[in-house]
């Protein structure tokens, strides 16, 4: 891979994570809807959207081949399930001022695919992977005591990204091909539940500007997956591994610089304990990636 092959995987990269840490932008723009309508549009519309991206690649004949594969279809029907609890957690917890919330979820969340990855799939953890572990658990402590309950979108934001993560482990499917198969039994089931909205008149969706931005929330959601498709194709793992951070950096600001959300010594102190572990993981990687060398 030569070095032009870099920097155009490293712009597709950061374009990629900047989009995903901008996605609070997009969706305060849809405050007065609820959350369900929201995700239901979200999936309606990007089985839309990847549907015409891969009639522009000529992909549309690999699908057949996926969807009349029982056991693979089931599969990436199970993906599309915690893909769901993942996109809609996040939209609440947009649209009800709980953005430091995701963003510290989001931080946990390679953290997260280690404890998983060891519990599942029996993968080894070193001393430092194990330090990091129980520094999550000290955050989350924190978190608890603060709250007086668990910091449940902090938890299950990036639990439900991991399961679905490991799930997808299990089969090898392209990004688009894979996101269409997920999506399309839940995007009928969206596709009912916007038609009930509409005969019942209580639904947002209209033609109208409101109605625009729930269309486009579709585009919104592909579009990052096509470019994250592309970086992965021309940059190394641990890169990209490390460009992820940009995300719930860009939505940190965003929650405390633009919104305006109440960062107390507590949260400070978790994100704090989250940045030591990820700090370790950061090096841990570096080290093995030397000694591989």
């Amino acid at each position: 891979m030569n070095k032009d092959d870099k920097k155009i995987g490293l712009v597709y990269g950061i374009a990629t994570f900047m989009m995903w840490g901008m996605f609070p932008v997009f969706f305060k723009l849809l405050n007065s809807v609820s959350a369900v309508e929201i995700l239901a549009h979200r999936f309606l519309w990007s089985v839309f959207f990847v549907l015409i991206f891969l009639k522009i690649q000529g992909k549309t004949r690999n699908l057949k081949r996926y969807i009349l594969n029982t056991k693979t279809f089931l599969t990436l029907t199970a993906c599309g399930c915690f893909i769901s609890i993942n996109w809609g957690i996040y939209i609440y917890a947009v649209n009800s001022n709980q953005i430091l919330e995701a963003s510290l979820g989001y931080f946990i969340n390679p953290l997260m695919f280690i404890i998983l990855g060891a519990v599942f799939l029996k993968e080894k953890t070193s001393k430092i992977e194990k330090i990091a572990i129980f520094l999550v658990v000290c955050a989350i402590a924190i978190q608890i005591v603060n709250l007086g309950n668990l910091p449940i979108i902090s938890i299950f934001l990036p639990l439900a990204f991991s399961i679905y993560g490991l799930i997808k482990k299990q089969i090898a499917i392209p990004a688009l091909e894979g996101l269409f198969c997920e999506t399309l039994v839940l995007a009928f089931v969206a596709l009912c539940y916007i038609s009930f909205l509409g005969i019942s008149e209580v639904g947002s969706f209209g033609f109208n500007k409101l109605g625009f931005i729930l269309i486009i929330a579709g585009l919104v959601t592909v579009l990052p997956l096509i470019t994250f498709n592309l970086a992965s194709k021309k940059l190394n793992f641990s890169t990209i591994g490390y460009l992820q951070y940009i995300s719930p950096t860009l939505t940190t600001i965003l929650a405390v610089f633009v919104y305006k959300e109440d960062i107390n010594a507590a949260k400070i102190l978790s994100f704090a304990i989250i940045w030591v572990g990820l700090f370790l993981i950061g090096v841990d990687s570096y080290l093995k990636g030397k000694k591989n060398v």
